[in-house]
């Protein structure tokens, strides 16, 4: 009888040279770490060090690069076509030797340090210009990419960035216009959290146990230990924009309610040219304050779906039960294959 064992792959290039084979007796693990926005995303191999190699000829240097990729066999069903996880590529940033037993460590982040997004502060103004023009002008600087994932393009009537590196200017810019941004695969992408949120769920994380009638469309994912939190400060019902002209006076004003929703009334003061303005001012705060509301964590089997950015349906967990996007999906591949993740309740309606 032909058995098909069940494994998750590790393909690694260091510096675009594959160098899997050579480091398959020593790998101990690997960890990757994949976030929705505004931090980096990592990885980690763990080696087995005993003969010293790691600490001699082989010893990596900081700054070369590894592309990492996942490869799944037979994981879900025995006939399952083997399926590819480009997990991205890192630059070298960390490696740690420790002992007893002898092992080391690498730790590779997804924002290169030797190009001028992080590495180079700069001091420059711009008038009247798009954040999309500013966000083109810092990846050709770089060198990267730019994926502009978002209907939204406001323009900047002054930004200022003084004695800031790139990506920390960039970071601030999107913060202000509501916008996400991430690094992955040389790429600067900045997208719109809430267009993502609007998008079907195809995952549902279910509580062992629970009793439901299946959906042909859905993949159904059992955790293995989960947890829940619900904030009660800090959380808004509506918000009320109200700004005066200084030279004509003319008041702006508007109130944006979130639906379903009663508690207390966020007041801002913050300059708008007209309505429409205040009005996306409004959602865009209400929103900062309450997307933390209700927040959540599974720990569950490994499973290459399970990315920063997917929306998923939650069922079995009473009031939590919903609709959730991932914000932080940690795989870690060693004595098997397991995946953590952290979740926040996706906003209705804005």
């Amino acid at each position: 009888m032909n058995f098909k064992a069940r494994r998750i792959d590790i393909n690694i290039k260091y510096d675009n040279k594959d160098i899997s084979t050579d480091l398959k007796p020593y790998l101990l693990g690997l960890s990757y770490n994949d976030v929705l926005s505004g931090q980096a995303d990592d990885i980690q191999i763990t080696l087995e060090d005993k003969k010293d190699i790691w600490k001699s000829d082989w010893f990596p240097e900081k700054g070369a690069t590894l592309s990492v990729n996942l490869l799944s066999n037979s994981w879900k069903n025995l006939n399952e076509v083997q399926q590819n996880f480009n997990v991205g590529l890192f630059e070298i940033d960390e490696i740690t030797c420790k002992g007893y037993p002898q092992t080391i460590e690498i730790k590779a982040v997804s924002v290169p340090d030797n190009n001028t997004l992080r590495g180079v502060e700069r001091t420059k103004s711009w008038e009247k210009t798009e954040l999309k023009v500013i966000a083109k002008e810092k990846a050709d600087n770089a060198n990267m990419e730019l994926y502009w994932d978002t209907d939204i393009n406001p323009v900047l009537d002054r930004a200022e960035q003084t004695q800031q590196s790139d990506l920390s200017f960039l970071l601030q810019l999107c913060n202000d216009q509501g916008l996400a941004l991430k690094i992955c695969n040389n790429k600067i992408v900045i997208f719109d959290e809430e267009k993502y949120e609007k998008a079907e769920a195809n995952i549902t994380i279910i509580k062992p146990n629970t009793i439901y009638q299946a959906n042909k469309n859905m993949t159904y994912l059992k955790c293995l230990s989960y947890d829940f939190k619900s904030k009660v400060r800090d959380i808004y019902a509506s918000c009320h924009v109200k700004y005066q002209k200084s030279k004509t006076k003319e008041v702006i004003e508007t109130t944006f309610i979130a639906p379903n929703k009663k508690g207390k009334v966020l007041e801002i003061k913050e300059q708008v040219e007209n309505v429409a303005e205040a009005e996306r001012l409004a959602k865009k705060r209400l929103r900062e304050k309450n997307k933390e509301e209700i927040t959540g964590s599974f720990n569950m089997i490994g499973n290459f779906n399970l990315v920063a950015g997917t929306v998923i349906e939650v069922l079995g967990f009473g009031v939590f039960d919903g609709k959730y996007i991932i914000t932080n999906a940690k795989h870690d591949i060693g004595n098997g294959y397991s995946a953590t993740i952290d979740i926040r309740k996706c906003l209705d309606g804005y």
